[in-house]
């Protein structure tokens, strides 16, 4: 691939990979009625599954944890049950989340461990994802505009908001196309939407001090702006929304990572103000408040959490 840091490093909780992973070896053991006590080598399972070891290591610490092999010091993992039984256990074990491989891409994308071009035999060796998966993952990111083909074969990222200039750019565009929006003659606002929208944001205000997913925040924030530019009854302004989410997908998870709990409930109130504003039909209101929401900092300093 290249000479970028490696991706997929196994995390403290397990993620829906390595969970995809423990499913598909517990099917094997079933499968081949290995007994209890059998080794399960490392090397030889991710030859199997044509994957990395290390995501085969966390598979494994995975059903280590569930009780159903046992990890030996020095000595390596082994069946605690004969292989018969893991066939009941397999199916115990929650299935694999396409939705976590493309997070885990954007991430590493972001933090700079993967290259701007892709070859789907590596992402499938450093996220442990089988063939028809990362294409869903795949083909789903080029739906978003985030990558596209190359000639010949394999993907590319296209050019997202990495730069500080393009980030400003964005931030100005947006302040052009969400304040116009507010003021378009077909806005309407949509009361079951507001509901749900001010239910979302209360919710994780709530959980913020226990769980501030950066996740979560996203698609919170992107799902209240699209809400808006499609309350202003303008399909390409929509459409122009709908790109912008999806270009700062690559970039504001790592954004959002530094924001400290203030900021992110600052965001959040100022996304309820915008609300209270609109659903009072105080129009004028309602863009000053998303003009000051948007308007970016200076001097360097954080991005706001829009």
């Amino acid at each position: 691939m290249s000479d970028a840091p490696r991706p997929g490093k196994a995390a403290a909780k397990p993620s829906g990979l390595h969970l995809s992973l423990a499913r598909r070896i517990a099917a094997l053991a079933a499968e081949r009625r290995w007994p209890a006590g059998f080794h399960l080598r490392e090397m030889e399972i991710a030859r199997t599954f044509e994957v990395s070891r290390t995501p085969v290591r966390a598979a494994l610490g995975v059903l280590a944890a569930r009780g159903l092999v046992e990890n030996r010091t020095n000595l390596g993992f082994f069946l605690s049950r004969d292989g018969a039984e893991l066939e009941t256990a397999e199916r115990s074990l929650p299935a694999a989340q396409e939705d976590d491989v493309l997070r885990a891409i954007l991430r590493d994308r972001e933090a700079g461990r993967l290259p701007e071009q892709l070859i789907e035999t590596d992402l499938q060796e450093s996220y442990g994802i089988g063939r028809s998966g990362l294409r869903k993952v795949l083909l789903q990111l080029a739906e978003d505009g985030l990558i596209k083909r190359r000639r010949g074969h394999g993907w590319s990222f296209v050019p997202s908001l990495a730069s500080t200039e393009a980030r400003e750019e964005s931030y100005r565009f947006r302040l052009i196309i969400e304040c116009m929006g507010l003021q378009e003659p077909g806005f309407r606002v949509d009361r079951h939407q507001f509901a749900r929208s001010r239910a979302a944001h209360e919710a994780f205000i709530a959980d913020l001090y226990r769980s501030p997913s950066v996740e979560r925040f996203f698609e919170i924030n992107a799902g209240f702006h699209t809400m808006l530019a499609a309350c202003s009854g303008n399909r390409f302004l929509l459409q122009a929304m709908e790109a912008q989410n999806a270009l700062r997908r690559l970039t504001e998870y790592a954004d959002y990572g530094e924001l400290d709990a203030a900021a992110l409930l600052k965001s959040c109130r100022e996304h309820l103000a915008i609300l209270d504003a609109l659903e009072q039909g105080d129009l004028n209101w309602a863009v000053i408040l998303m003009r000051q929401h948007l308007t970016r900092p200076v001097n360097g300093a954080p991005p706001p959490a829009g």
